[in-house]
C-alpha cells in the first residue's frame, strides 16, 4: 500500500503509473479510502481541521475528568474516624453521609465525563460504513448450509465451546490491546473501522452525537454544585476533605466546566461550519465510498457462501452411488462419517480441554457463591439512595486501607448482577482478572488498586504476586464482615433493613477455601491456555474442520437423489453468483479509480480456498490517529 502515500507523484507531465494488481480481499477498502482522501484532501480542510480540534477538546476533557476522578478516589472526608454508630448522634451521622454523598456525586460525574469522552472519540474516529461491514461475533456458522438444502445439527460439544468463547470475549474484550482484538477477530473483520476518508454522513452524525453528549454532561446532578462553587464561590458545596484534595478537586472542576461551557460548544460550532463549507465535496465522497463498498461486501459474502458449501466432488460421488443403486456403500459411508464424528469428539485432546473447561466453570461457580453475599452487601451500601461511608475503624480497618475498601466495595457491587450492562457483569471474571493484576481500562476505574501489597518485593514472580493479592482481598472481605457485624458503618440499623441479613450471610466466607479454589482455577486455566495456544493448536483446528466435514457428509448421505440434484444446482448457482459479483465489483472499482483517483487498478479474484481476514495495516494511519498518539492514548480501533 506504499503507493497510496503519494498517488499523484507523476502528475507533472511524467508518464502515467503502471497498473496496480490487487486481490479482492479485506483491506481493499482501506486502500481505496486512503487514495480517495488524498485526491480530495485540499477540498476538505475545513471539515478535517475542525473535527481534529473537536477531538483534541474531548481528549483534554477526558484527561481533566481522569484527574478529577483520581482526586475523588483518594479523597477522605474530614472526621472519617468512627468507633461505633452509638458514638455519633443523628445529626453527625447525617452530616457524614452528606459528605460521602457529595463525593459519590462528584465521582459519578467524573466517570460519566470519561465515558462520554470515550464515546465522542470513537464517534469521531470511526467510519460507520466500515463498522457495518464487519460480521458480528454471534454469526451462525451453519446458516449457509440451509441455503443449499442441507440441515446440519451442530454437536452439543461444539455449541458449548463456542458459547463459552463468546462469554469470555464479552468479559475481557475491554482489557485487550488493539493487536489482541485483531488476532481474535481477524476472520470476521473484513474492514478496518478507522476513518481514512471523511464524508458528509460521518461528519454530520459525529457532530450531532458529540453535541448530544455535551448536553448530557451539562445536565448531570453535579453541574449545579459546580456552578455554585465557581460562580458564587460557595465552597461549602464541596465535601470537607483532609489535605490538599479539596483544592485539587476545585481546580479540576474549573477545568472541566470551562471545557463543557466554553471550549466544546465553540469547537462543535466550528465543526458544523466546516461541514457546511465542504458539504458539496463531502456528500460526493459518501456516494463514491458506497459505490465500491456495496459490491465488495456482496462479493465477500458470496465467497464465504461458496466456501461453506459442500464440495462438488463429494456431492457427485453420492449422486453416482444413488444412480448405481449402491445402497450398501451408502450406508457404509454414512456409518463411517458418524464414526469419524464420534472419534473426533472422543479424542484425547478435545476431551481433556472440555473436561478442564467444565472443571474451571465449576470452580468459578463455587467462588461466585462465596462472593455473592459480599456483592449484595456492597449494593446495599452503595445503592444510589443511601451512601454509607467507609471509615477508619480501630483494630478492624486501618487508615491506609480505607481507600482500598472503598474501591473494593465499588467493584463488588458491579459483580453477579441480574442484567449485563456496560459497568456490570453477571459473573466474577472482572475480579478474577483483577487478582491476576490484568490492567483495567483507565476510564472504568480510579487510581486505587485495592489488592496492591507494599510488602511484595518480587513482582516478577506471578504466583507469589497472585497469592499476595488474594491474601489482601480476603483480609478486606473479613474486615468488611467484622465492621458490618459490629454495626460500625456509622449508620442506624433501621436505615438499611436488609443489611443485617446480608452481613450474616457473609459469615460463611472462608479465605483459605477461596484462595485454594482460585489457585486451582488459575493453574487449570493456564494449562488449558497452553494446550490451546501451544503445539496442539493446529490439531484442535484440524479436529474442528474434520468434525464439520463429517457432519456435512452425514447430511449428504441422508439426502435422497433428488435432494442431491437440487444441492448440486444450488452449488452451481453459488459459484456463478460469486463470479458475477466479482465482475460487477471489478467494473465498479476500475471505473471509480480512473474517474476519481486517476489510478489503474487491476482487481484479481481470489481462489475459493482463500481465507478472508484483514491483514496488518498499521502502516496506513487513520485520519486522526496522530492526535491520539500525541495525547498518549493507544489507538484501540483496528
Amino acid at each position: 500500500m506504499s503507493f497510496i502515500l503519494n498517488p499523484f507523484k507523476n502528475i507533472w507531465g511524467e508518464p502515467a503509473p503502471e497498473k496496480i494488481v490487487c486481490p479482492a480481499t479485506p483491506g481493499l477498502t482501506t486502500l481505496l479510502d486512503t487514495a480517495l482522501f488524498r485526491t480530495y484532501e485540499g477540498q476538505l480542510t475545513a471539515t478535517v481541521s475542525s473535527a481534529n480540534a473537536t477531538l483534541h477538546a474531548f481528549l483534554e476533557l477526558k484527561s481533566q475528568a481522569k484527574y478529577l476522578l483520581d482526586a475523588c478516589c483518594i479523597a477522605i472526608p474530614s472526621s472519617s474516624k468512627a468507633l461505633s454508630s452509638n458514638t455519633l448522634n443523628s445529626k453527625q451521622q447525617k452530616q457524614k453521609q452528606l459528605e460521602y454523598a457529595k463525593l459519590n456525586t462528584l465521582e459519578s460525574f467524573a466517570r460519566f465525563c470519561i465515558e462520554c469522552s470515550n464515546e465522542a472519540i470513537v464517534q469521531i474516529m470511526t467510519d460507520k460504513l466500515s463498522s457495518s461491514a464487519n460480521l458480528p461475533l454471534d454469526t451462525n456458522s451453519n446458516s449457509d448450509a440451509s441455503t443449499i438444502g442441507l440441515h446440519m445439527q451442530e454437536t452439543d460439544v461444539l455449541q458449548g465451546v463456542r458459547s463459552s468463547q463468546d462469554n469470555a470475549w464479552a468479559e475481557v474484550a475491554s482489557r485487550l490491546s488493539s493487536a489482541q482484538q485483531h488476532r481474535l477477530r481477524e476472520k470476521d473483520c473484513w474492514e478496518s473501522t478507522k476513518l481514512y476518508c471523511c464524508d458528509y454522513v460521518w461528519a454530520d452524525e459525529a457532530q450531532s452525537q458529540c453535541k448530544r453528549l455535551v448536553r448530557g454532561m451539562v445536565k448531570h446532578d453535579a453541574v449545579e454544585q459546580m456552578i455554585m462553587v465557581i460562580d458564587y464561590e460557595n465552597e461549602h458545596v464541596l465535601p470537607r476533605c483532609d489535605g490538599d484534595t479539596r483544592d485539587e478537586m476545585l481546580y479540576r472542576y474549573e477545568m472541566v466546566m470551562r471545557l463543557l461551557r466554553n471550549d466544546l460548544p465553540l469547537r462543535l460550532h466550528q465543526f458544523r461550519q466546516g461541514i457546511e463549507s465542504d458539504i458539496v465535496v463531502s456528500k460526493r465522497l459518501y456516494l463514491v465510498k458506497n459505490e465500491y463498498r456495496a459490491p465488495f461486501r456482496s462479493f465477500l459474502e458470496a465467497h464465504i457462501h461458496v466456501q461453506k458449501a459442500p464440495s462438488r466432488t463429494l456431492v457427485m460421488e453420492y449422486i453416482n452411488l444413488h444412480k448405481n443403486k449402491k445402497t450398501k456403500e451408502l450406508k457404509e459411508r454414512r456409518t463411517q462419517a458418524n464414526q469419524t464424528i464420534q472419534e473426533s469428539i472422543r479424542s484425547d485432546i478435545l476431551t481433556k480441554v472440555l473436561t478442564m473447561e467444565e472443571k474451571c466453570e465449576t470452580l468459578e461457580v463455587h467462588m461466585a457463591k462465596m462472593l455473592l453475599p459480599f456483592c449484595e452487601v456492597s449494593r446495599l451500601l452503595m445503592d444510589g439512595r443511601t451512601v454509607v461511608p467507609i471509615v477508619e475503624v480501630p483494630d478492624m480497618l486501618e487508615p491506609e486501607d480505607v481507600l482500598r475498601m472503598q474501591e473494593l466495595v465499588k467493584r463488588l457491587k458491579r459483580l453477579l448482577c441480574k442484567k449485563l450492562d456496560r459497568d456490570c457483569s453477571t459473573g466474577i471474571r472482572p475480579l478474577l482478572l483483577d487478582l491476576q493484576n490484568v490492567p483495567r481500562d483507565a476510564s472504568s476505574v480510579g487510581g486505587i488498586d485495592p489488592f496492591h501489597s507494599n510488602t511484595l518485593s518480587d513482582t516478577s514472580n506471578t504466583e507469589s504476586m497472585i497469592k499476595s493479592r488474594l491474601e489482601k482481598m480476603c483480609s478486606l472481605l473479613t474486615s468488611l464482615y467484622e465492621i458490618g457485624k459490629g454495626n460500625k458503618f456509622g449508620i442506624e440499623k433501621k436505615e438499611i433493613e436488609s443489611l443485617s441479613s446480608g452481613i450474616r450471610a457473609c459469615s460463611n466466607f472462608n479465605g483459605l477455601d477461596f484462595t485454594s479454589t482460585y489457585l486451582e482455577w488459575h493453574d487449570m486455566s493456564k494449562e488449558q491456555n497452553s494446550i490451546l495456544l501451544g503445539s496442539t493448536q493446529q490439531s484442535i483446528s484440524k479436529l474442528s474442520d474434520t468434525i464439520r466435514e463429517a457432519e456435512i457428509e452425514v447430511s449428504i448421505a441422508m439426502a435422497s437423489s433428488q435432494a442431491l440434484s437440487i444441492v448440486l444446482q444450488r452449488i452451481d448457482m453459488l459459484e456463478r453468483d460469486r463470479q458475477k459479483k466479482f465482475e460487477i465489483l471489478q467494473d465498479m472499482v476500475q471505473e471509480c479509480c480512473l474517474r476519481e483517483m486517476d489510478l489503474v487498478l487491476d482487481l484479481r479474484m481470489p481462489a475459493i480456498s482463500t481465507i478472508l481476514h484483514l491483514p496488518d495495516i498499521k502502516s496506513v494511519s487513520g485520519l486522526f490517529n496522530m492526535a491520539l498518539e500525541i495525547a498518549g492514548y493507544e489507538v484501540s480501533l483496528y
